[in-house]
């Protein structure tokens, strides 16, 4: 997929999931049960080019990098240096385990990836995305019959609106949903896969069928009003009721199934009016302590008969509890609720109220107690001006703790709904629709009218993107921040590849200046004032586009002939200077030009200025020469004289005389003299046709992380107990000679500041970039979350990054555990054949019985435990004949199976040494009796690190088939004992130092030991297990001794008898010699006759 990058052959360096190149922006890569294949290549005039282009990088050693990551992982793979098939391409080919290990159905963020190469002082680059198809629930469903194209575009003469529902944790898995007109009756949903790239791919489903099937007789007028998708569940709005998926991580065969719930009293005219509110947040590796949260308003006004007007529910969605407790309906008024979220960062709920009587809006914020809002407020209720008489709706910018009210006018709270402050104010016009970016931090609002104006989360800058002329449309920002604009049948994506991702889908950026005349007044050589002329007969309703506003803020001012400069302060005029309402304050980047003679004759004039009536002056030119005159194209320019105020020329009385108004009036304290060449004149009027224009600032701060394992900007850190993380940033300006404020140029704002300590600190270093570093410790005991926002708050909005949310849990994090660590390596190979022999030729691995289960204490053909290993249910048990043998012994993996083939054990389920898989395991390591003093090594893992397990990580050790012969063995110096002293009562068990850990073993055969880091030092439940086979072990009591006790026996007869012949001078030798010599002779006297 082709993608801009540096240096001469921008075009022409593509990747693609195919060996052919796509016609694509981007690249879109799926991950299946397969491998991941890449193919990248430089396109050319013929394919001779391109591989003698790829033949030269390969030569020279270079050949791409792919990187993948997401807020929790990072990883790069290096593409080989010898091209593929002896073709013009480099191919990558990555196992899936390689990538992930996972592939249960659950929540699984989608990864961004990188495909890098350097050459010299080129860099060729491209992005795109990575999406786990095995993993993504709503992947794995059918919502209803498919619908072909050609019924899809019959809905397309009935669409009103267009609702469209994105996957929290992969933003380019999104619902399409149309929003039909009485005409046409059905719920019609389309699911996309690639963020719209592919549009004609996406897959239309017809569930209306599925809808009818859970209503009674009311069929008609069926529609979809609203949707959310959130990380389990599909919750769906119909003009007939509120419909909720089962859970979508469990899929059958037959297709979604949908339940409707209940609102008692509301009827379609309601539901037509319903809206869904969602606070969207990626549960990939769940917390216990997340969940998802849904509510229901609908517009109409509450009576004292009925529970609520807004209802809100916790997955499963199965109960929906009114939002307003009541206290609230108790009290003198009934406010309407516009909007009703759950914080689930500080665990309150935050309503947003409006009194229709007074039309007066106000947010109110309360403590959830047992996930019900306490009707005492957390804080004052913040009463937003009477200028906002229009509220549409609350959000929170996903996975973050900005929180958004919108209406005619825009509110930012960053304190989770104790304080707002003004963003936008739209006067007439109000912003119907929000649309947000995670990975981009951009946020767009829709406006009544078809206006779009965006901003970055956390800033309190914003601009205008455009105007949609559809009638019909919605926009929708994909996984890496594109922004697409979404029609009946069409859909138009961003085609720029800066991180504002949205100029060129809504056309030509506008210009954000505005017909009026501005009057310059310098300050300083650096910095200028701008006022803005509001001449006197301007009517009522063109006043207020004649002004500066807050949209400019952070923009560029730009002359047509040369200037530059940069918006710094807006600034209101209430008591003065006359004619001028608003002026903002600029700093100049290039000087601005002035009028030459050529252009204005009275330039080359001498200027007496006097005070004339109504607040107006009075410019006359003194010089006598008659061809230096006013004209009436002089008219709105401009005389200034730095270190005087300024005068905006509003008026031609004659060519040697002019009104004008001052900018600084109160300067003028007396008639001023201008000589020639010591004042310039500027034309930023309207008579001769707007010279200027306010422009977006390019890009002025790059964002560079110290953390060199995770390249995402918005990263997940797990903190556990005691422990603490350190996140740093560098912020690199892009200044052109600015001069740098030694103001930190970055608001760090923590969501929950209650669940973890957050340090700051900065510095400038010697080329003015900007060093943070943000350390977060653990606090309490207790697990929670919190997003921590940086916002570069002079950062424009063309910057790939200017706010940056990291997530910070108190919590274990999903990949910390703990391992055993023998005291002898063996390899992978050696456990498939079993035999692995040491220095002195003894096998390390012993290979079970089948249906093998360890002795008990009354002996070795007598076990009790209820555990198998090697277990095979199609052979027969042994050491089975005893009663108590017989009642013990549970298969685990294999029950219900009647062979072992039927178990479903994997090689990972044979190497493990843990309890619910014994069933599965063959081999274990083999030890030669006695087993004295082994260490026994434990060490943690997590995501950045590995350690030995030590204080505070103290164990429990527990043999798990109730052996006793074994004993333990280790260090306790004072802390370890105090901590014993407060643990061992409270737990009934032994606590052990794992430093210097020894273990003794006294018995024979298997011994399975579970180690369990006691709880209160750790959010996670670290155990592991290890098993022993002690082998070679001499006869067990009684044989041992009996046959001791007879040899001694044996020998003591022998040494009595020696002693009885010695004492009574026997001997037993001689005696038998003589026996044997007389036999002898007696057979030599032996004659034969015949």
């Amino acid at each position: 997929m082709p993608y801009p990058v540096s240096g001469d052959n921008e075009k022409h360096f593509v990747c693609s999931s195919d060996q052919l190149p796509s016609d694509q922006k981007i690249i879109k890569l799926y991950l299946s049960t397969h491998s991941l294949k890449v193919y990248c290549f430089f396109q050319s005039e013929n394919i001779d080019s391109s591989k003698g282009v790829l033949g030269i990088f390969t030569a020279g050693g270079l050949a791409p990098k792919l990187i993948i990551m997401n807020s929790t992982y990072h990883d790069g793979f290096h593409f080989k240096l010898t091209l593929f098939d002896n073709r013009s391409l480099w191919v990558l080919d990555i196992p899936r385990r390689n990538i992930t290990v996972r592939k249960n159905i659950a929540a699984a963020e989608e990864w961004t990836i990188k495909i890098t190469m350097h050459e010299g002082l080129n860099i060729y680059e491209t992005e795109g995305t990575l999406l786990d198809l095995v993993r993504e629930p709503i992947l794995q469903w059918s919502l209803g019959s498919k619908m072909s194209e050609a019924l899809v575009k019959q809905l397309y003469p009935h669409v009103t609106d267009i609702r469209v529902a994105k996957c929290p944790c992969a933003n380019d898995v999104a619902l399409i949903g149309y929003i039909l007109n009485s005409t046409y009756n059905g719920v019609f949903i389309g699911v996309t896969i690639s963020g719209f790239w592919d549009y004609n791919k996406t897959k239309w489903y017809d569930l209306t069928e599925n809808i009818y099937s859970h209503l009674k007789d009311e069929h008609k007028g069926l529609t979809l009003i609203d949707m959310v998708l959130t990380n389990h569940f599909l919750v769906i709005l119909t003009s007939l009721g509120l419909f909720v998926s089962s859970d979508l991580r469990y899929p059958v065969s037959t297709g979604i199934q949908l339940s409707r719930a209940d609102f008692c009293g509301f009827e379609r005219v309601d539901y037509v009016k319903g809206k869904l509110w969602y606070n969207e947040k990626c549960f990939a590796n769940r917390e216990g302590f997340e969940a998802d949260y849904v509510t229901i308003t609908f517009d109409r006004n509450m009576t004292l008969s009925e529970s609520s007007s807004c209802f809100y529910s916790k997955e499963p969605f199965l109960r929906w509890s009114p939002c307003l407790s009541s206290p609230f309906k108790t009290t003198r008024f009934l406010p309407h609720v516009i909007s009703f979220l759950i914080d689930q960062e500080s665990g309150t709920g935050i309503y947003l109220f409006h009194t229709r009587s007074s039309k007066r809006t106000f947010v109110s914020v309360s403590v959830l107690k047992n996930e019900k809002p306490n009707p005492q407020p957390k804080f004052p209720n913040f009463h937003f001006p009477a200028s906002f008489s229009n509220p549409v709706g609350m959000v929170f910018h996903p996975r973050s703790h900005f929180l958004y009210v919108y209406g005619n006018e825009v509110w930012l709270s960053m304190d989770g709904g104790n304080t707002f402050e003004q963003l936008c104010d739209f006067l007439n016009n109000f912003v119907r629709k929000t649309v947000h970016c995670f990975y981009s931090s951009a946020i767009s609002f829709i406006t009544q009218n078809g206006m779009i104006y965006m901003t970055k989360a956390g800033s309190t800058r914003y601009t205008h993107s455009g105007e949609c002329l559809d009638k019909v449309f919605t926009i929708y920002y994909d996984h890496l921040g594109f922004l697409h604009k979404i029609t009946p049948g069409h859909v138009s994506a961003a085609s720029s590849f800066s991180r504002s991702r949205g100029v060129n889908v809504f056309g030509k950026p506008p210009d954000l200046g505005f017909d009026a005349a501005l009057a310059p007044q310098y300050l300083s050589p650096k910095e200028m004032l701008f006022f803005a002329h509001v001449p006197l007969n301007t009517s009522a309703s063109s006043i207020d586009r004649m002004k500066f506003k807050n949209i400019h803020l952070g923009k560029l001012i730009k002359f047509g002939k040369n200037g530059l400069g940069i918006i710094r302060k807006l600034l209101e005029h209430t008591k003065g200077p006359f004619g001028f309402q608003t002026s903002i304050l600029t700093e100049v980047v290039e000087p601005f030009g002035i009028e030459s003679d050529q252009e204005s004759q009275c330039v080359s004039a001498s200027l007496s200025i006097s005070r004339f009536k109504n607040h107006f002056y009075r410019i006359t030119i003194t010089t006598q020469d008659n061809t230096v005159i006013f004209k009436n194209s002089d008219r709105e320019k401009t005389v200034v004289k730095p270190g005087y105020s300024s005068f905006l020329i509003t008026e031609i009385e004659d060519s040697k005389n002019a009104l004008s108004l001052a900018t600084m009036p109160l300067t003028v304290t007396s008639n001023l003299t201008f000589p020639v060449h010591s004042w310039y004149l500027f034309d930023f009027g309207t008579v001769n046709g707007r010279n200027w224009n306010i422009i977006l600032r390019p890009c002025n701060y790059w964002v560079q992380q110290n953390d060199h394992d995770m390249l995402s900007p918005n990263v997940v850190k797990y903190i556990d107990v005691g422990n603490k993380v350190n996140y740093e940033l560098k912020l690199i300006p892009n200044t052109r000679g600015l001069r740098i404020l030694e103001v930190p140029p970055v608001i760090v704002v923590v969501g929950n500041p209650s669940i973890l300590k957050v340090k700051v600190e900065g510095r400038f270093d010697f080329v003015d970039s900007y060093h943070l570093k943000v350390e977060v410790a653990s606090n309490y005991f207790h697990k929670g979350s919190t997003s921590i926002g940086l916002i570069i708050w002079e950062a424009s909005s063309e910057c790939p990054v200017s706010t940056v949310v990291p997530t910070m849990k108190s919590s274990c994090g999903y990949l910390r555990d703990m391992h055993y660590i023998p005291p002898r390596h063996i390899p992978h190979e050696a456990w498939a054949s079993g035999v692995h022999k040491d220095t002195h030729g003894f096998n390390m691995i012993k290979t079970l019985p089948v249906n093998y289960r360890p002795p008990s204490n009354m002996g070795i053909s007598i076990p009790l435990t209820d555990n198998f290993y090697h277990a095979d249910p199609s052979k027969p048990i042994p050491r089975n004949l005893f009663h108590k043998s017989k009642e013990t012994g549970k298969y685990k993996q294999c029950a219900n199976a009647t062979n072992r083939e039927m178990c479903n054990c994997s090689e990972k389920h044979k190497l493990s040494d843990f309890l619910d898989v014994s069933d599965c395991k063959e081999k274990v390591r083999r030890f030669k009796f006695p087993v004295t003093q082994l260490p026994v090594v434990l060490e943690i893992h997590d995501e950045e690190k590995k350690f030995l397990a030590g204080p505070p990580y103290l164990v429990t050790v527990t043999e798990l088939n109730m052996r006793q012969n074994w004993q333990i063995k280790h260090n306790t110096p004072l802390n370890v004992r105090k901590m014993q002293g407060y643990l061992e009562p409270m737990l009934k068990t032994e606590v052990y130092n794992p430093l210097g850990l020894n273990l003794s073993i006294m018995g024979s055969e298997l011994f399975h030991f579970k180690l369990s880091v006691v709880p209160g030092v750790t959010f996670c439940e670290l155990v592991e297990e290890f098993q022993i086979y002690v082998d070679e072990v001499p006869l067990p009591f009684p044989g041992h001794t009996l046959i001791a006790v007879a040899t001694s026996v044996v020998i003591g007869g022998f040494v009595f008898i020696a002693f009885l012949f010695q004492l009574r001078n026997i001997h037993p030798l001689r005696s038998f010699r003589r026996y044997v010599r007389g036999n002898t002779a007696n057979s030599s006297n032996i004659s034969i006759s015949s």
